[in-house]
């Protein structure tokens, strides 16, 4: 008889593992606790064209990207955003492009530094040493006398927090380097991601048993298994378990575990950051901009709703290619910028917010340009998410990379497994390929483990 195994969650980790786990023959059941799979990987079509709530990039063109199988398939548009874009000074002006050039050269390769100097030092960088301490070191005793040059460079530093999801003044520069961009291009999937999940799960879900609309309370160990819990009060039995919920959700204890976890999983649980990234879509009734993005370092003209200066990141979904361009400009937020506009009532509310910024934009015209509707994402808000993005390496943390190992290696005493983007491997973590190649790997042990049981 086939070895049993339920696996929680029907995102990307869960279905790479189901994947593998029939490819061997086992028996899977997936309880997903949403209506429908592919947990961040989600759709909205309000617009009248698809925009995508969740991931939006494909995070390297190389074999190292565990799925790039799926971003290779016909039906998937990839787009280069391009270089074509603008920087808006703290008053407001523009900067030349040579000067927006200049910056973004340079913000990229204090980065690139901060993240060799982490790979080559990290046994010894003080925890509580952030990436941006780092860099504002750096440019001080480069240029002493030009506070300009500093200032510019510092606030372009900033703009690193959109990738990671939380302020570069929390971000660890002992773990930098688990922070280091995938090899290879990284490309806007204008096609969306539904295509994507459609062909990761092709063969997969008419194979299993899915479970949708339950969520799990709990999962109780024996000698030769595990039960699990449904909340609805429920009981089932198999011979194994892989956990593919977020990160989040582990920190939240959403599940209860019996036995407890061990102390030094739970350690590594509460140990990483989960960052708060969200997305604001705005659309407009045309394009009145020429340019692929838009940045507003440290902005002094929206005092009202910004007191705190954060920095705004923007791509335009106009230039596109068709069928997929359209007027819309796509807001990247994170950390407690995110949780602002999120916890705002209304979309009146929201567009207010955004107003000092796309209303600087050349070629806009109030009264004509008036956004049509907007489009905000509350994965912070949502606890299936496990209340936030996607895994980070905060400032304070002291074992980040075995703390992804622990994870990784999960509970084979108990026939326990975990899986999900903070289990992938270096250069994937926090990607829709790490969360893949994490289920793949998380399928592997338990063949591996049931291989020696037979």
């Amino acid at each position: 008889m086939s070895p049993k195994i339920a696996i929680i969650g029907a995102g990307t980790a869960g279905i790479s593992c189901a994947r593998t786990l029939l490819e061997y023959g086992f028996e899977v059941t997936i309880f997903e606790a949403r209506e429908r799979i592919g947990g961040r990987i989600h759709v909205s079509n309000v617009f009248g064209k698809p925009v995508d709530l969740g991931p939006n990039w494909m995070h390297g063109d190389t074999l190292q990207n565990s799925a790039l199988m799926y971003f290779k398939d016909a039906s998937v548009v990839l787009h280069d955003i391009g270089s074509s874009g603008t920087i808006f000074s703290p008053s407001g002006t523009q900067y030349s492009p040579e000067k927006v050039n200049y910056i973004e050269e340079f913000m990229w390769e204090y980065v690139e530094e901060a993240i060799e100097y982490s790979k080559a030092h990290a046994a010894t960088i003080d925890p509580d040493l952030s990436l941006y301490a780092y860099v504002e070191k750096v440019v001080t005793d480069r240029y002493p006398d030009n506070a300009e040059i500093r200032e510019q460079i510092l606030m372009a530093t900033r703009i690193f927090g959109f990738y990671i999801g939380e302020d570069v003044t929390k971000q660890s520069l002992k773990f930098a380097f688990l922070e280091e961009p995938s090899p290879g291009k990284n490309l806007f999937v204008a096609s969306g991601f539904a295509s994507i999940l459609q062909s990761m799960a092709s063969k997969v879900l008419d194979k299993v048993d899915l479970q949708l609309n339950t969520p799990v309370a709990g999962v109780h160990s024996f000698d030769n298994g595990v039960n699990i819990t449904l909340t609805a009060g429920q009981s089932i039995a198999f011979d194994a378990v892989v956990v593919a919920t977020p990160l989040g959700a582990l920190k939240k204890r959403t599940i209860a575990f019996r036995p407890e976890l061990p102390t030094r999983l739970l350690s590594a649980v509460d140990s990483l950051g989960y960052g708060r990234l969200e997305k604001a879509y705005i659309k407009f009734p045309r394009q009145f901009w020429n340019l692929d993005y838009f940045e507003f370092f440290s902005p002094e003209y929206g005092p009202d709703s910004n007191p705190e200066k954060w920095p705004m990141s923007v791509i335009s979904l106009a230039h596109l290619p068709e069928p997929y361009s359209q007027p819309v400009l796509l807001w990247y937020l994170y950390g407690d910028m995110s949780q602002r506009v999120v916890n705002m009532q209304s979309d009146r509310e929201k567009i207010a917010f955004f107003e000092p910024y796309f209303s600087r934009i050349s070629g806009y015209k109030p009264g004509c340009d008036d956004p049509e509707a907007i489009v905000c994402t509350s994965w912070s808000k949502d606890s299936y998410a496990g209340y936030g993005s996607y895994s980070c390496f905060m400032t304070g943390l002291k074992e980040g990379d075995k703390d992804i190992e622990e994870l990784r290696r999960g509970l084979p005493e108990r026939n326990v497994w975990f899986a999900g983007e903070h289990c992938s491997d270096v250069l994937q973590l926090a990607t829709v390929g790490g969360a893949y190649g994490s289920g793949t790997h998380a399928a592997k042990l338990v063949v591996e483990q049931f291989a020696c049981k037979n």
